[in-house]
């Protein structure tokens, strides 16, 4: 329907005596659609350059209209799958935003067709995933409002926790249309408000926002897409390599509904700093994540001042205990073996009490390393806010979301975009052209666990 209704605007726009006549630029189109109308942007960004009907290929499609860009508000994903395949959707302009209080689409799962959407060559384009705090399903519009459940919301819904409905729509209007400021009439300067939203910090709600970002541009060094091998990087040559952590593993991400993920595999990395035992001389070594970048990429990629670090990275409630410290074998014997058997038991300790919830965020260094051996750090926080899992109740009922979700926290990451000259300036003699590792460096917590994902390099 989308695209038979770009026919007839074509038609109106070509047709002498037609009111619309020459009134339409057909060359700089977006499609933006809510809800099912959401998903329904993706299908027709995906139809609009197939030949065929991919379930009924004895339908032609003659389309090919100058689609630049796509914005899916609070989408659904999956519901009509092309030839029972996922939605492929590749080289446009894409936004998707979503609410952390969604009474019917109640997990991003727009984020699951922002992860499939990809970039096949250099370009223009990016793509940008923002989540809102307090913001429900109906109030993008004035029609749907706080009623996600229709007469029952009253009943249903935690509806005063909700943000304002004008409020809503206010973020709305100011990411959509600086989005299109940027795609169609080619406002490079909108495009700071999706790498970093504190950019239009002045214009936006003051709620909590979580955003994701990529760009055509976008070399990547890991995604954890390509194997089960947790050391080796997306492109060629990349290594991985943990030291001192207490979790490291690649799994699915998990969304809030439950049995469901993302489908994008990501990293999980825990750390405790802290040794176990009663021995206090050892030392806290700081656990650490290692990047390296080849020499290869380093000068396919020409890394200059003008470069940015794209790291994605996630919160979790997760406190690994006490780091293993290495036993001194040489001092123990038989006669040591023989005493230990002997000593009387001692009584079980009481049971420890439930810790107090960690409201710590996991910040964290960024280290950047040259080919000379010159460092320079930064913490993640310059680059974004840092926070521990925002949970989010949705239903009136108290108890009801613990049993309704997996999880009370919508486990959406954060993308950090870190132009490589804040780390000159930070560290006079620093060379980001000889760019040769990057560490992330658990030393602002002394115990917690963060999800990674898709890491690169952009201008």
């Amino acid at each position: 329907m989308l695209l038979k209704h770009l026919e007839v605007f074509r038609a109106l726009n070509d047709s002498a005596g037609k009111p619309l006549f020459g009134k339409i630029d057909m060359k700089r189109i977006a499609l933006m659609g809510h809800s099912r109308g959401g998903e329904a942007v993706a299908i027709a960004g995906a139809f609009n350059r197939l030949s065929h009907y991919p379930d009924d290929a004895t339908v032609r499609f003659n389309f090919n209209f100058d689609i630049k860009a796509l914005v899916a508000i609070a989408p659904v994903d999956g519901q009509y799958k092309p030839a029972e395949q996922p939605t492929p959707v590749s080289d446009y302009n894409y936004l998707v935003i979503h609410g952390s209080h969604d009474g019917d689409v109640s997990s991003f799962m727009g984020l699951t067709q922002y992860n499939r959407f990809r970039f096949t060559r250099p370009g223009t384009e990016f793509k940008s995933a923002i989540w809102m705090h307090r913001a429900n399903h109906g109030q993008w519009n004035t029609v749907w409002n706080n009623k996600d459940n229709g007469s029952y919301s009253v009943r249903a819904l935690q509806l005063k926790a909700l943000v304002d409905g004008e409020e809503q729509r206010r973020f709305g209007r100011v990411v959509i249309g600086g989005f299109l400021e940027a795609a169609l009439n080619g406002r490079t300067e909108y495009r700071e408000l999706f790498r970093d939203h504190r950019a239009a910090g002045d214009w936006l709600p003051p709620e909590m926002y979580l955003t994701r970002y990529a760009d055509a541009n976008t070399r990547w060094l890991a995604t954890f897409e390509e194997d089960v091998d947790v050391s080796t990087g997306t492109a060629p040559g990349v290594r991985i390599q943990a030291d001192s952590v207490s979790t490291w593993k690649e799994s699915d991400s998990p969304s809030r509904a439950r049995a469901s993920t993302f489908r994008s595999n990501m990293a999980t990395v825990g750390w405790n700093n802290a040794p176990a035992g009663k021995d206090t001389t050892v030392a806290r070594w700081p656990a650490r994540i290692a990047v390296t970048v080849p020499d290869s990429l380093r000068q396919a990629w020409q890394l200059s001042s003008s470069s940015a670090l794209l790291l994605t990275i996630g919160s979790t409630d997760q406190k690994p205990g006490p780091r293993k410290v290495s036993r001194d074998t040489t001092k123990r014997d038989s006669t040591t073996k023989a005493a230990a058997a002997k000593a009387p038991k001692k009584k079980e300790a009481p049971k420890p009490k439930t810790p107090p919830k960690d409201t710590v965020a996991p910040d964290l260094t960024v280290e950047l390393e040259d080919a000379s051996g010159r460092t320079a750090r930064m913490p993640l926080s310059t680059f974004g806010a840092v926070r521990m899992p925002i949970e989010s109740y949705i239903y009136r009922r108290k108890g009801r979301d613990k049993t309704q979700f997996p999880t009370l926290a919508e486990p959406v990451m954060q993308t950090y975009v870190m132009p490589l000259a804040r780390f000159t300036s930070a560290a006079g003699g620093f060379d980001v052209g000889s760019l040769r590792t990057i560490r992330l460096v658990f030393d602002r917590k002394r115990s917690g666990a963060i999800t990674l994902d898709d890491i690169g390099i952009t201008r």
